[in-house]
């Protein structure tokens, strides 16, 4: 409340003090309505004249005399003077900034002593026991607060009891209503809407019935005035209780609005009524004794004691919610987290301090009756809760419409495999991305609301500059990503694309060599032009770059001929298709199947499991044994007396039958070819003979077949000569051998 708004009065029916003091001293706007019943003289006309009434001037006199009033009345003049002094520092434009700054912080430390002084001194008691010691020493204000009272009481008793009775008579329906919150949102908001409804028909019964009662007293010989702001202030402070409190209680039913616990329900529903009953009739309490005609001093003090009240009431609060919201703010990693996981962990830890510091300093502020200051807190703390709780729903609905948005369906993961994979890896960089970029306009929002200009700063050039650098860089950088991301499932689509028969069509070799490299070429090459366009973004000249980037290349062209041989006919080697992922080859004397050709090298794993990495600088022949298709050749050896042609009928058939078997049909291309007798071995005479297969499936081939000829001959006595020595002893003379002696050892 301002100091002008009860300074006023006095100004009316004290101009002889104002006069001597140059201030008013105190208020006694409530004896208006008692001269007014007491004598028919109007006072209206006498407290708008220049001279001060003779009531006025014993009541002065009276002040005067009295030593615990009069001390009271010259903290009340301290106090003005201070506030004064705050409103009207003149001296402040002549001693500079630093001048100014010390008197206003002088002034405001004088206000804020002066109102402690007051308030150590029992100022208040002091104001109530005067004012109740002028209406117990006049008989006419007695016999009017004896006969208003009644009326009053009897005006509150019933529209107490028709509250109550309303409310007694709703109580069935308003629970009814406040548990019947389904599923279906419409529902839900229609149940609230009446709940709410609902419960507020005691507040406006209270109210209709105290005021047709008023009404009917008024027509018939009327309150006095004082009464009747009484009944007034209680009927409209009970009233705007019930109905806060029933909303209260409405929102905060178990699962109607918020998922809360009946426990913790019925805890947040405790402290809402009690700070609403705290505000609602403290606040009407204040207003009321102060038309009565409570000192206007005392009453500030007084209404500085109902502030410090609330926010101990509030502090209190905080305290005993400062675990469990803690545990909120610290997320479920806490610590463990990254950058921004510590920033809440340490912020969970510290809110209460914050909380009730900032409750200290509003408080200050408005006790100390900054001008300005405590509306302009009020106002951005509102605003950056608004912005705050605006930026939570935004991130919440966002982050559902991205989960809907970005759902793979089976039929889409069927026709585009890996579509899952690549959306799994890219959802939580851009729910990230989301929160940062909300977060980022809230925090501007913020700082806007609480006097700090940033949007004045991003439209000046430099500040749109900036702002324009970075849409800039971050669209670049997506288009790059969304053109990479085009490519690789462009890729993997191709790969897995079916043929008619629903089989994935198996591309050739030389696809599944070159699609990958270009795709890292292709990377190679977006990554470069993301980097230049930053550097030009940031301002920096990329020209002499470039020149200086081909220069540099020539020079590295000259240092590096190796690597410059590696990438030259690695070239060559993939324009010819010479060699492709997942062939067998002999490369530079090393075998092994091909797992990754790059643009300077080739890397093999043998059949022992070991990587050989082979720069295509050291390749000057390359075997490759699973071109398009390949030969399970077989050397197979009989003895001198066997029949050869009865050995061929033999594998022929038995090469059929192996064509013929399910496990391997689908790896032989041609029916074996019988190249005849190839030579005249020393032992054995060797027969030759090929089956075409599909590549890398000779061996597997070659093989069975080979176990199955090794089964075939045993039945037919064909014997497969091996390498063995006959010992011959010689003969003598006589031509007989000498006899050779064998001792066996055991049987």
């Amino acid at each position: 409340m301002s100091v002008s708004s009860f300074r006023s009065p006095l100004l009316r029916r004290l101009p002889l003090l104002l006069l001597l003091l140059l201030l008013a001293g105190t208020v006694r706007p409530g004896q208006a309505w008692a001269a007014d019943a007491a004598a028919p003289v109007s006072l209206a006309a006498s407290s708008a004249a220049a001279e001060p009434s003779s009531e006025d001037l014993h009541h002065l006199l009276r002040t005067l005399q009295n030593p615990g009033e009069r001390e009271a009345l010259i903290r009340q003049i301290q106090t003005l003077i201070a506030l004064r002094a705050a409103r009207h520092p003149a001296a402040a434009h002549h001693a500079g900034m630093g001048g100014a700054l010390v008197g206003f912080l002088s002034a405001q430390a004088m206000r804020i002593g002066a109102t402690v002084t007051a308030l150590a001194s029992l100022a208040p008691l002091t104001g109530l026991l005067d004012w109740g010691r002028r209406i117990a020493s006049d008989p006419v204000l007695r016999l009017l607060w004896i006969r208003g009272g009644g009326l009053a009481l009897a005006v509150l008793a019933l529209a107490l009891l028709a509250g109550h009775g309303l409310q007694r008579l709703l109580r069935r329906p308003l629970r009814r209503l406040r548990g019947s919150a389904g599923r279906v949102l419409w529902l839900r908001l229609s149940s609230l809407i009446g709940a709410l409804l609902l419960g507020w028909l005691p507040a406006v019964g209270l109210l209709s019935c105290g005021y047709a009662a008023l009404a009917i007293i008024q027509a018939t010989g009327g309150l006095p005035e004082p009464a009747r702001d009484f009944v007034l202030a209680v009927l409209n402070a009970t009233a705007l209780v019930r109905a806060v409190g029933s909303a209260a209680e409405t929102l905060l039913t178990p699962g109607a609005v918020l998922p809360l616990g009946e426990e913790t329900a019925d805890y947040w529903l405790i402290w809402s009524l009690r700070l609403i009953r705290l505000v609602v009739y403290g606040w009407f309490a204040l207003g009321f004794v102060f038309d009565a005609g409570m000192n206007g001093a005392a009453h500030a003090v007084l209404l500085k004691a109902f502030g410090l009240a609330l926010t101990g009431l509030l502090i209190m609060l905080i305290l005993q919610n400062r675990a469990a919201l803690a545990q909120v703010i610290h997320g479920p990693k806490g610590r463990d987290a990254g950058g921004l996981g510590r920033l809440r962990a340490v912020l969970g830890e510290n809110w209460h301090i914050v909380a009730i510091l900032y409750l200290l300093g509003t408080f200050g502020v408005w006790a100390a009756d900054v001008p300005g200051g405590f509306a302009f807190l009020m106002r951005a703390t509102l605003l950056s809760l608004a912005v705050l709780a605006a930026a939570r729903g935004l991130i919440a609905a966002a982050g559902g419409l991205a989960a809907r948005f970005l759902a793979v369906t089976p039929d889409l993961e069927q026709r585009l495999p890996g579509l899952q994979q690549r959306v799994n890896l890219y959802a939580p960089a851009l729910a990230v991305g989301g929160r940062l970029l909300v977060s980022g306009v809230a925090l501007l929002l913020v700082l806007q609301a609480w006097g700090i200009n940033v949007f004045a700063g991003l439209a000046t050039p430099a500040g749109q500059r900036g702002v324009g650098g970075v849409v800039t860089i971050l669209l670049t950088a997506a288009l790059a990503l969304l053109l990479w991301e085009a490519v690789s499932l462009a890729t993997k689509m191709y790969f897995s694309r079916p043929g008619e028969d629903g089989v994935p069509v198996e591309r050739s070799a030389r696809m599944r060599t070159l699609l990958p490299l270009l795709r890292k070429a292709l990377a190679i090459v977006l990554g470069m032009g993301v980097g230049l366009v930053f550097l030009a973004t940031i301002g920096v000249n990329i020209g002499p770059l470039l020149a200086g980037a081909g220069i540099a290349g020539i020079a590295i062209g000259f240092g590096a001929q190796s690597l410059v041989k590696d990438v030259i006919t690695g070239m060559f080697v993939l324009m010819q298709d010479a060699v492709a992922v997942g062939d067998v080859v002999t490369v530079a004397g090393n075998s092994g199947l091909v797992e990754e050709i790059s643009i300077r090298s080739i890397r093999l794993r043998d059949q022992s499991g070991t990587v050989i990495i082979i720069p295509f600088s050291e390749v000057t022949t390359v075997r490759n044994m699973t071109k398009d298709f390949s030969y399970a050749v077989f050397d197979i050896g009989i003895a001198y007396r066997e029949d050869v042609d009865a050995v061929l009928a033999v594998i022929t058939a038995l090469a059929g039958e192996i064509q013929a078997d399910a496990d391997y049909a689908w790896r032989i291309l041609e029916p074996v070819e019988i190249l005849g007798l190839d030579k005249f071995a020393d032992s054995a005479v060797m027969v030759k003979a090929r089956l075409k297969t599909k590549p890398t499936q000779q061996w597997t081939v070659m093989r069975e077949f080979n176990r199955r000829l090794k089964r075939r001959f045993d039945e037919l006595n064909i014997e497969m000569p091996f390498p063995h020595q006959t010992i011959y002893f010689g003969t003598d003379r006589e031509g007989k051998a000498p006899p050779a002696h064998i001792q066996v050892d055991k049987l």
